[in-house]
């Protein structure tokens, strides 16, 4: 049965381009009969505060994008990745590193190959690295079709476990999609290099890898990502029907007069039912776009 999911972070509030991967994510899960799963990634405490967690959680009931399951609250699961990672210690995929940022940006930016030639143990206070075999170069997105990582260049070695010791983005996001049992990964297309690392890392662990698809950005005037690190603004609910119309339009999703040029005279349940029974994943578009030169009309 298909099982998709939306993992925000709760740095700040969910914002168009966050609306577009929560919105893409649900219409394809339920337009496949299957179910629509919440994880909170807050596993980087740094960055995360508890009352985006709630904003987050409003917001999405406020627009009708109900989940199926308690969400999955990453900062409560840390000795299960501990096991994971454990795991991974053992069979000798792993090993550690003392580079530091500054070193790395020294680097141009990359993890030099000093610390997987000298074998660095795995102790405490070092980051630990996924010791890549380096034999995924290639998937096929659902959107995009066939992609390939020279075109999508990507750290092979990435972090499981930071200096700060918070484990590292890849290794939380795959457990977790192994244990909520994610048949397919619908997100941004800013995530296609972190895939070919986590297709390798399911495959080092036996899991089964999921499908992909990479939905398009959602841009600024400038040109740079909707993101919160951007200061990209939260969402305006006061027409929520008109902003789930924008997104999925934003999707490529078309609409028929009578909800595009009145969309509020529906409820969010009619606008939601409509564009599940109609949703298209070939229609979505794969060049990300400006938010200001989508209309809904």
């Amino acid at each position: 049965m298909y099982r998709g999911r939306f993992a925000p972070t709760p740095s700040g509030p969910l914002h168009f381009g966050s609306l577009t991967a929560a919105l893409g994510s649900f219409l394809r899960a339920r337009s496949q009969g299957g179910s629509w799963l919440l994880r909170i990634e807050d596993i980087d405490e740094t960055r995360s505060r508890p009352e985006y967690t709630d904003l987050i959680l409003k917001d999405l009931e406020a627009l009708g994008l109900i989940w199926d399951e308690a969400p999955l609250i990453q900062s409560q699961r840390r000795e299960f990745y501990r096991d994971i990672l454990d795991t991974l210690n053992s069979r000798g995929l792993t090993y550690g590193c003392n580079c530091t940022r500054s070193l790395i940006k020294l680097n141009g930016g990359h993890h030099p190959e000093d610390c997987r030639l000298r074998n660095l143990p795995c102790h405490e206070g070092a980051g630990i690295r996924f010791r890549n075999p380096g034999n995924v170069t290639s998937f096929t997105d659902l959107i995009r079709g066939p992609l390939s990582l020279n075109d999508y260049p990507a750290e092979p070695d990435f972090l499981l476990k930071r200096r700060d010791g918070f484990f590292a983005y890849n290794l939380v996001s795959v457990a977790d999609d192994r244990a909520s049992g994610i048949t397919e990964i619908v997100r941004g297309a800013d995530l296609i290099p972190d895939t070919f690392g986590q297709i390798g890392l399911c495959q080092a662990l036996g899991y089964p890898v999921p499908a992909y698809a990479s939905l398009p950005l959602a841009l600024s005037e400038n040109g740079s990502k909707y993101s919160k690190q951007n200061h990209a603004p939260g969402l305006d609910l006061s027409s929520p029907v008109t902003l789930l119309l924008k997104a999925a339009t934003f999707l490529g999703q078309t609409f028929p007069p009578e909800i595009s040029g009145d969309p509020e005279s529906l409820t969010v349940t009619e606008f939601l039912d409509y564009a599940v029974k109609h949703f298209a994943i070939n229609s979505v578009p794969r060049s990300s776009r400006m938010v200001s030169q989508i209309s809904e009309s």
